[in-house]
This record gives C-alpha cells, structure tokens and sequence, in this order.
C-alpha cells in the first residue's frame, strides 16, 4: 500500500504537531494524590530531598527537590507524574534543625 505525498506530508504534521505539545493526559486527581502515591518511591532514590506541589505560571506543577544535579539522576526521574507536569529543584541537602 502506497500513501500519495500530499497524505504523506498532513500525516507526518499532524504526527509532529501531535508531538509537540508536551502535554500528557491530563491529571485525574488531585496533586496532593499523586504526591502521597509517589513520594516513597522518589525520596528512595538517592539525591532526592523532597516532593512539592508548586505552581509554573498558572500550571499546577509536581516539583522534585534534588540535593545536586547529575545527568544520572534527572535520567532516572519522571517527566509526568499522574498528568502533572514534573519540574526539577536544586536544593542542596536538606537537614533537620538541631535545637
């Protein structure tokens, strides 16, 4: 079967343009949710210190805090997380205060 080049090129844009919005399904519960289900298995991965719920302009956001950046960390962490998009924070350690 042989798709005509005027097909072709529509269906290549529409497969691009589909691609491009970054955007996943969108969240089917509240962010707090997702954070409560998600948030063991991301502080077990070393160099995580925390997990927020934040705002990026008016886009409700999952933000993870890191205690550094490496190219071997931001590999292993989601984009998405429940249909939020995830943001990534560098925040050094972070350590209980000693009174």
């Amino acid at each position: 079967m042989s798709i005509e080049w005027p097909c072709r090129v529509s269906l290549v844009l529409a497969l691009a343009l589909a691609g491009c919005s970054g955007r996943g399904a969108p969240p089917s519960q509240p962010a707090v949710r997702v954070i409560e289900a998600s948030a063991d298995s991301l502080m077990a991965i070393p160099g995580v210190v925390g997990v927020y719920e934040g705002l990026s302009g008016r886009e409700t956001v999952i933000r993870i805090m890191l205690a550094e950046h490496s190219d071997s960390l931001v590999r292993r962490l989601p984009k998405r997380l429940g249909g939020y998009r995830v943001e990534l924070e560098v925040t050094g350690p972070i350590v209980p205060m000693r009174r």
